[in-house]
C-alpha cells in the first residue's frame, strides 16, 4: 500500500509492506521540515504497528538539520519500545553515524545505499547469486528466456539486472516494475511473496487485456514462472523469472526444481 502525505514544506510518501513501513522524505529537514515530519510520523502509529521495521528514506533530503537528527533519535527509541527496529537509508551523516556507533541508537542501521544490503559488497554479492540462479533455472527447466530483478525498496520497484533472450520493447516495458499494481507475474509474486506460475499468458486473468500481456505476446512468451528471492531473514531481495514460448503446465517436478534453485539463492542472499 502506498500512502501520500502532505507535500509542504517537505514531500513525503509511505510504502507499507507486511515486513516494513518505508517513509520517503524529499526536501529540506530544517526546523520547519522536521516539525512537519514529526507530525506525519505521529500519524503513522496505526500504519506501522503491524510492521517489523520503520524505515526513514532520506535519499532525497537536501539538508539535514540538528532537529532532524534529534527526531531520528526519539523515533528510534519509540520504535524500540514498541518492539520494532528503525533504519535510515540514503544518507551518510556523521552525526547519525556517531549516534549509531556510540550505542545511543542500537536499533538504527545507517545504510549507505537505498537497497536491502548495507554495503556495495553485499549488493554485488546478490547480483552474482541471482545471475547464477538464472543460469541454473534456465538449464533445469529448458526455458529459452528469463530474467532476474532486484528490488529497489526506496521506490518499491523491481529492476532487471540480468536477462537472456529478450530485446526491446520487453526490456523497456519491464525495466522497472512497481510491486503494487503493475499487472505482471513478477509484480504479483513480489506482492504475495510466493511463486506465481502462468500456464498461458493469453488466457491468464493476470494478463488478458493488459499492456503487459501484449508485450509478452510480442516477445513470443506464452508461459512464465516468477519466484521471489528472499534473505534468510525473510526480506525480499529480488525476483527470478523464466519464460517459455509455448503454453506450459508447470508440473510438480519443474516447480520443485525451481524451488530448489531459489532456496539456494535465498541461503546465499544478504
Amino acid at each position: 500500500m502506498v500512502q501520500s502525505l502532505s507535500a509542504s514544506p517537505i514531500e513525503t510518501s509511505v510504502v507499507a509492506r507486511p515486513e516494513r513501513t518505508v517513509v520517503h522524505v524529499a526536501g529540506q529537514l530544517d526546523h520547519g521540515g522536521t516539525m512537519t515530519l514529526m507530525k506525519q510520523l505521529s500519524d503513522l502509529s496505526s500504519l506501522s504497528a503491524h510492521s517489523h521495521r520503520l524505515v526513514l528514506d532520506f535519499s532525497r533530503v537536501s539538508f539535514l538539520g540538528f532537529a532532524a537528527v534529534e527526531l531520528v533519535e526519539v523515533v528510534a527509541e519509540q520504535v524500540r519500545a514498541a518492539g520494532g527496529q528503525l533504519e535510515v537509508w540514503g544518507v551518510d551523516d556523521p552525526r547519525l553515524r556517531a549516534l549509531h556507533l556510540n550505542g545511543g541508537l542500537r536499533v538504527l542501521r545507517i545504510a549507505e545505499t537505498t537497497g536491502v544490503s548495507s554495503s556495495r559488497a553485499d549488493v554485488e554479492r546478490n547480483e552474482v547469486v541471482l545471475r547464477q540462479a538464472l543460469a541454473t533455472a534456465l538449464r533445469v527447466t529448458g526455458a529459452p528466456m528469463g530474467n532476474v530483478q532486484f528490488l529497489d525498496p526506496a521506490s518499491d520497484t523491481l529492476r532487471i539486472s540480468a536477462q537472456r533472450g529478450f530485446h526491446h520493447p520487453f526490456l523497456s516495458f519491464f525495466r522497472s516494475v512497481e510491486v503494487a499494481g503493475h499487472g505482471s507475474a513478477c509484480g504479483a509474486a513480489a506482492q504475495r511473496q510466493r511463486p506465481v506460475f502462468v500456464e498461458d499468458v493469453r488466457a491468464s486473468p493476470l494478463f488478458v487485456g493488459t499492456a503487459a500481456g501484449d508485450v509478452l505476446d510480442d516477445a513470443g512468451v506464452r508461459s512464465v514462472a516468477s519466484l521471489p528471492v528472499m534473505t534468510p531473514g525473510g526480506e525480499l531481495v529480488g525476483m527470478l523469472s523464466v519464460h517459455r514460448a509455448e503454453p506450459t503446465v508447470w508440473a510438480a517436478e519443474a516447480r520443485r526444481e525451481l524451488s530448489y534453485v531459489v532456496q539456494a539463492a535465498d541461503r546465499l542472499a544478504r
